[in-house]
């Protein structure tokens, strides 16, 4: 160091490195309050999961599966495989009619992801809602991707699934059927995965829909 230059100049790069620990600082928590942890009820070990849930509407007080009218965009928090934190809209309208696979017509919700465009449907045994229409590949056909209906903690349901002309199965595993997520009870937790690797986790919370993905292992 010079020992003649300004006291203001000797005191710089200190300074500087000061400021970029704040900086880092305030990123680490920023991220820290972005990738919230849904706190377990572990007092639920059975649940009724309405389309609702993934719609973001209000809960119906009856156990019923019904398409409502939907119209809204919404953010979340996508957490990347190696721990960064992005962050996604979701895109979700209708009801709406489909003829898809084999000519068989669905009652589907059009929904776009910052990966791509989709239609959603009922699975044949109505106990989750999967995609019967993707922009990448075309039609697919017994997707289970969101559990509805009757599960109880921890259960796992596999779906034999077509996507395109490609078979696979799905499925999704309930890793927390009521959580507590942001302030939100009865939020839920789960995995989902197909056979060819894909691996993503979802938190969704009432009247909000999806708040947070998880980015184990990407793909269609």
């Amino acid at each position: 160091m010079n020992p003649t230059a300004p006291r203001s100049a000797r005191n710089r790069p200190a300074l500087c490195a000061t400021a970029l620990l704040f900086l880092a600082g305030l990123h680490g928590l920023a991220a820290a309050q972005a990738a919230r942890v849904c706190e377990h009820d572990a007092a639920v070990t059975e649940r009724f999961i309405p389309v609702e849930m993934l719609t973001g509407l209000p809960l119906p007080g009856a156990r019923e599966l019904r398409f409502a009218e939907v119209d809204r965009s919404y953010p979340f928090i996508d957490v990347l495989p190696d721990g960064q934190l992005g962050q996604g809209d979701v895109r979700l309208k209708g009801p709406t009619k489909y003829t898809g696979y084999a000519g068989k017509e669905f009652e589907v919700y059009e929904r776009s992801v910052p990966r791509a465009a989709e239609r959603v449907a009922l699975t044949p045994d109505s106990t989750a809602i999967g995609r019967v229409w993707d922009q990448r590949f075309g039609n697919a056909y017994n997707e289970g991707k969101f559990p509805v209906g009757l599960w109880q903690q921890g259960q796992k349901r596999s779906y034999d699934t077509l996507y395109g002309q490609r078979s696979a199965v799905s499925s999704i595993e309930i890793e927390k059927l009521s959580c507590t997520y942001d302030g939100v009870a009865e939020s839920l937790q789960y995995r989902w995965r197909t056979n060819n690797g894909v691996d993503y986790g979802y938190i969704y919370a009432p009247g909000r829909g999806v708040v947070q993905v998880f980015t184990y292992k990407g793909g269609r």
